[in-house]
């Protein structure tokens, strides 16, 4: 699985920068990861590099014998470690407590891979023509949204709530969501990119982000590029938050279109 990555993080207009990310490859493995933390400088930055250094240190056992029956497991375990080095941490500091972190995590070896998602924080895939939020939040609005309908007043409600989360990696039971679950695997096919995100980089009230993120994704000349468009974009359009981007993509960056230029180029060079 040829997985290379880009990323990029940025304090955005906070006064400090609570999110961590984790991006990984090794013996056809890969792993990324976003962590965005809660709780003040003091408690939200040690959550969320709690949480990063705990999955790169399960990646590195995960890659040393890799078995695709044990992703989920291994995701599952990074949870339940994370929660009790949390615990610990609030018991040794006292303003520690209360702190927490979101996490997703795309991780996976020879072909195959699975997410885990607590909080707000996002994994999407882009494909050549389109972009599916491959996570839920886990947070107030959205379970608003799935038990009533907007309108009448709920949008203002909801734009008042938009930080509140129902579950997050903290020391409280919250279990983590997997994706697709049932012990089933998603396919990294040729020219996917995973696309895993802090909710800095979401501005809903602009409208799709979906074709937002597509476009600046598909459109880039470079990983590196794409990621420096996303978060540009984010901050212009009005993100108040810390931002944090992930890409991981499987095979060659290059569009179709500039494939056969490329091609072309080199006709040209042969003379014909």
């Amino acid at each position: 699985m040829d997985v290379r990555f880009a990323a990029k993080s940025i304090q955005g207009r906070r006064d400090y920068n609570e999110d961590r990310v984790l991006f990984r490859s090794e013996n056809d493995c890969f792993v990324a990861a976003v962590a965005d933390g809660m709780g003040g400088y003091s408690g939200g930055e040690v959550a969320s590099q709690i949480v990063i250094d705990i999955c790169g240190s399960a990646f590195d056992r995960f890659a040393s014998a890799p078995n695709p029956d044990k992703i989920q497991q291994m995701i599952l375990d990074i949870v339940v470690e994370s929660r009790e080095m949390i615990r610990k941490k609030m018991e040794e500091k006292a303003e520690l407590g209360g702190m927490g972190t979101t996490l997703t995590i795309a991780t996976g070896c020879f072909g195959e891979y699975v997410v885990g998602n607590i909080g707000d924080s996002r994994t999407y895939l882009v494909s050549e023509t389109s972009i599916d939020q491959l996570t839920k939040d886990n947070s107030v609005v959205q379970e608003y949204k799935d038990r009533l309908p907007t309108g009448g007043g709920a949008e203002s409600v909801l734009g008042s709530m938009s930080s509140a989360l129902t579950r997050s990696l903290s020391g409280a039971e919250h279990k983590v969501d997997i994706y697709p679950g049932g012990n089933r695997r998603f396919t990294l096919r040729e020219g996917d990119i995973l696309l895993l995100c802090s909710d800095g980089l979401v501005i809903d009230k602009i409208g799709d982000v979906s074709a937002q993120l597509l476009k600046l994704t598909k459109g880039a000349e470079s990983p590196a590029k794409a990621a420096n468009a996303l978060i540009d974009w984010a901050y212009v359009n009005g993100s108040s938050d810390n931002i944090s981007v992930v890409l991981a993509f499987s095979g060659e960056w290059a569009t179709t279109k500039k494939r056969r230029m490329v091609d072309v180029f080199r006709r040209l060079r042969k003379g014909g």
